[in-house]
């Protein structure tokens, strides 16, 4: 979370409570406000202008709103706010780790690899962005780099269903059937819903799973 910097003197705090409530309110939309990308966009933009953060808190500030212009589409603000968070900040994970994903969704492939390489150096237990990079991998058609990097992401999240997902999409591709199969069948156990797996087990014959576990 943002943290604002407070004000000196008694006096001074008095006559601006009014605000500086105004502005704890400005920090939580930037902060929280990802259901509402404008409104969260207006906030962080102020929070941004207002001089009254640096560093990291500010690099926080300009993520966040990268993160809202993300959900809408307007990924070269994104990119933008991204670039100017590692800037600020250059051992801020989350900025690479979501430029990154920009990156692999622009099919700029060696530059997301590039990103999440940095992320992960920054923080080798960071599961998301060794499976981001796995997706990346499998796209480029590398299957065993990209089971490699799923398989990191499992260890440090088993939980995670769509992480068994992808990997078996990339067994799939390998020629693997058995394995991918196995890896489509425990996303679907951990919970995770998707109309592609769903496809993906009728299209191995396994459409009792769906009988008994309802829809995806």
């Amino acid at each position: 979370m943002l943290r604002h910097v407070a004000f000196a003197g008694l006096f001074l705090a008095a006559w601006t409570l009014p605000a500086q409530a105004d502005f704890s309110q400005e920090i939580q939309r930037c902060d929280f406000g990802g259901d509402h990308p404008d409104i969260r966009i207006v906030a962080c933009t102020r929070n941004i202008q207002s001089g009254r953060f640096i560093g990291e808190n500010l690099a926080v500030a300009f993520t966040n709103r990268g993160l809202a212009y993300k959900s809408k589409g307007q990924w070269d603000r994104a990119i933008a706010d991204f670039s100017e968070a590692i800037r600020l900040q250059p051992d801020f994970v989350t900025a690479f780790n979501n430029r990154g994903n920009i990156y692999y969704g622009q099919g700029q492939f060696d530059r997301a690899i590039e990103d999440y390489d940095k992320a992960i150096r920054l923080n080798p237990e960071l599961a998301e962005a060794f499976s981001n990079r796995g997706n990346v991998y499998r796209k480029k058609g590398q299957f065993d780099r990209a089971i490699e990097d799923y398989d990191k992401a499992i260890h440090l999240k088993p939980g995670n269903g769509r992480m068994f997902a992808n990997r078996g999409l990339a067994y799939e591709k390998k020629g693997a059937p058995d394995q991918a199969l196995r890896d489509f069948i425990r996303a679907r156990t951990l919970g995770f819903r998707h109309p592609l797996l769903l496809q993906k087990l009728r299209e191995y014959g396994e459409t009792l799973l769906g009988r008994r576990g309802g829809a995806l």
